[in-house]
């Protein structure tokens, strides 16, 4: 079978599952795409996609809230090169035009990452203090800093690309949003160091799928959120969420959800 006629069978498959027809609503949905990342931010007919999970879920999810006749999403941000951010985005990018793909290089660079480098040129290099518009929204890149003491790699780190993701914080719908991605507590600690970051978010994408390694006490005090986003698998190997991050999810008066038990979970 070509892999034309897999992409037409892909969209006719879509159409059927959603012949009522999907209206644009402004939103952050962060998508059910099982033990991955991917983050939807829909702003009257234009989208900024982070991530996009480990596999083709995220072409299931998307018609959700994209019309299916819109194959175009104007911004993606890969916020680092592991397979479950990146695999669904290289899907994504099979079937929907994008205008501009931001990243950051990292310190791990896998085969699937270069082939992204080398196939697609719409790519442009982000780090702390640049921000991404579209429309009224301002995404604020957090993390990571480039520059003389930092480099590609913070060495700290020990080259955990983990720790290199790209964190954004944004306001939309008259509400503040932080996406940390994968980070962890070390990259964590070095953010509220150098102040960074902000506080009182109505939303935080919990780093690292909520693991016991981020998501730190001290940090949860200082963003102080009203609600924790953990993007999580079903019986996944890892543990995800961690019992020592939901404990302090509690301990804190933090509401949480999970992807696996809620689904996409929209906000408006």
């Amino acid at each position: 079978m070509t892999e034309n006629i897999v992409k037409t069978l892909v969209w006719v498959i879509i159409g059927l599952v959603y012949l009522i027809s999907v209206k644009y609503e402004n939103s952050v949905v962060f998508l059910n795409v099982g033990q991955g990342d991917a983050t939807l931010i829909q702003n009257g007919t234009t989208q900024i996609l982070v991530d996009g999970g480990p596999d083709m879920s995220i072409l299931y999810e998307l018609p959700k809230y994209v019309p299916i006749y819109d194959r175009k999403i104007e911004y993606v941000i890969l916020t680092h090169s592991h397979d479950d951010h990146l695999i669904g985005l290289l899907e994504v990018l099979k079937y929907y035009s994008v205008d501009t793909i931001f990243y950051y290089p990292g310190c791990n660079k896998n085969e699937n990452y270069e082939y992204l480098l080398q196939k697609y040129h719409n790519l442009k290099e982000v780090s702390a203090g640049d921000t991404i518009r579209l429309g009224d929204i301002d995404m604020n890149i957090i993390w990571p800093v480039k520059g003389e003491d930092y480099g590609v790699c913070y060495k700290p780190f020990d080259g955990d690309i983990n720790n290199d993701s790209i964190v954004v914080d944004f306001e939309y719908l008259g509400k503040k949003f932080l996406l940390m991605s994968d980070v962890e507590t070390p990259a964590e600690e070095v953010i509220l160091q150098g102040g960074l970051i902000g506080s009182n978010y109505d939303t935080l994408k919990g780093g690292h799928h909520c693991s016991n390694s981020s998501s730190s006490k001290i940090f949860l005090e200082r963003v102080s959120p009203s609600l924790v986003i953990c993007s999580v698998g079903e019986g996944n190997s890892f543990g995800h969420p961690g019992s020592e991050t939901v404990q302090r999810f509690k301990s804190l008066n933090v509401q949480y959800l999970v992807t696996y038990e809620e689904g996409n979970i929209q906000i408006k």
